[in-house]
């Protein structure tokens, strides 16, 4: 059984973002019920999405947040997150302090190449 990384960009400003995280999230979840080994990578402004997702008190965000926190959180121990991304766009704190692996040296993006190098099937949405 191969190993799938599914690497997301998607930004969370309107309504088809939305419907691409649910893409994200269920194909994640799908993965995860089938036994795959699988890591979910935020990268790019997609790292704006996780301090919302890891906040455990889902009552004061967006309804699409409140209805697929869940997903989320079934899957959440295979999230892993760039460093540089979640520096540039100022989520590197939040999602630092809930333990989610943020991957990258110093100022670096993570290394999405090894994935390509360690046989991984890439699925980027």
């Amino acid at each position: 059984m191969s190993k799938v990384a599914i690497i997301t960009f998607v930004e969370h400003q309107n309504p088809v973002d939305r419907g691409r995280m649910a893409h994200v999230l269920n194909l994640a979840s799908e993965l995860k019920a089938a036994g795959t080994e699988f890591e979910l990578v935020f990268a790019g402004k997609s790292v704006e999405w996780l301090p919302q997702l890891l906040n455990a008190d889902r009552a004061s965000e967006h309804p699409f947040v409140r209805n697929y926190g869940d997903h989320f959180d079934a899957v959440r121990e295979h999230v892993v997150a760039c460093n540089f991304c979640c520096k540039r766009f100022k989520t590197h704190e939040a999602v630092g302090a809930a333990g989610v692996p943020i991957i990258g040296e110093g100022s670096k993006h993570m290394s999405l190449g090894r994935y390509v190098a360690e046989g991984w099937q890439i699925i980027t949405i």
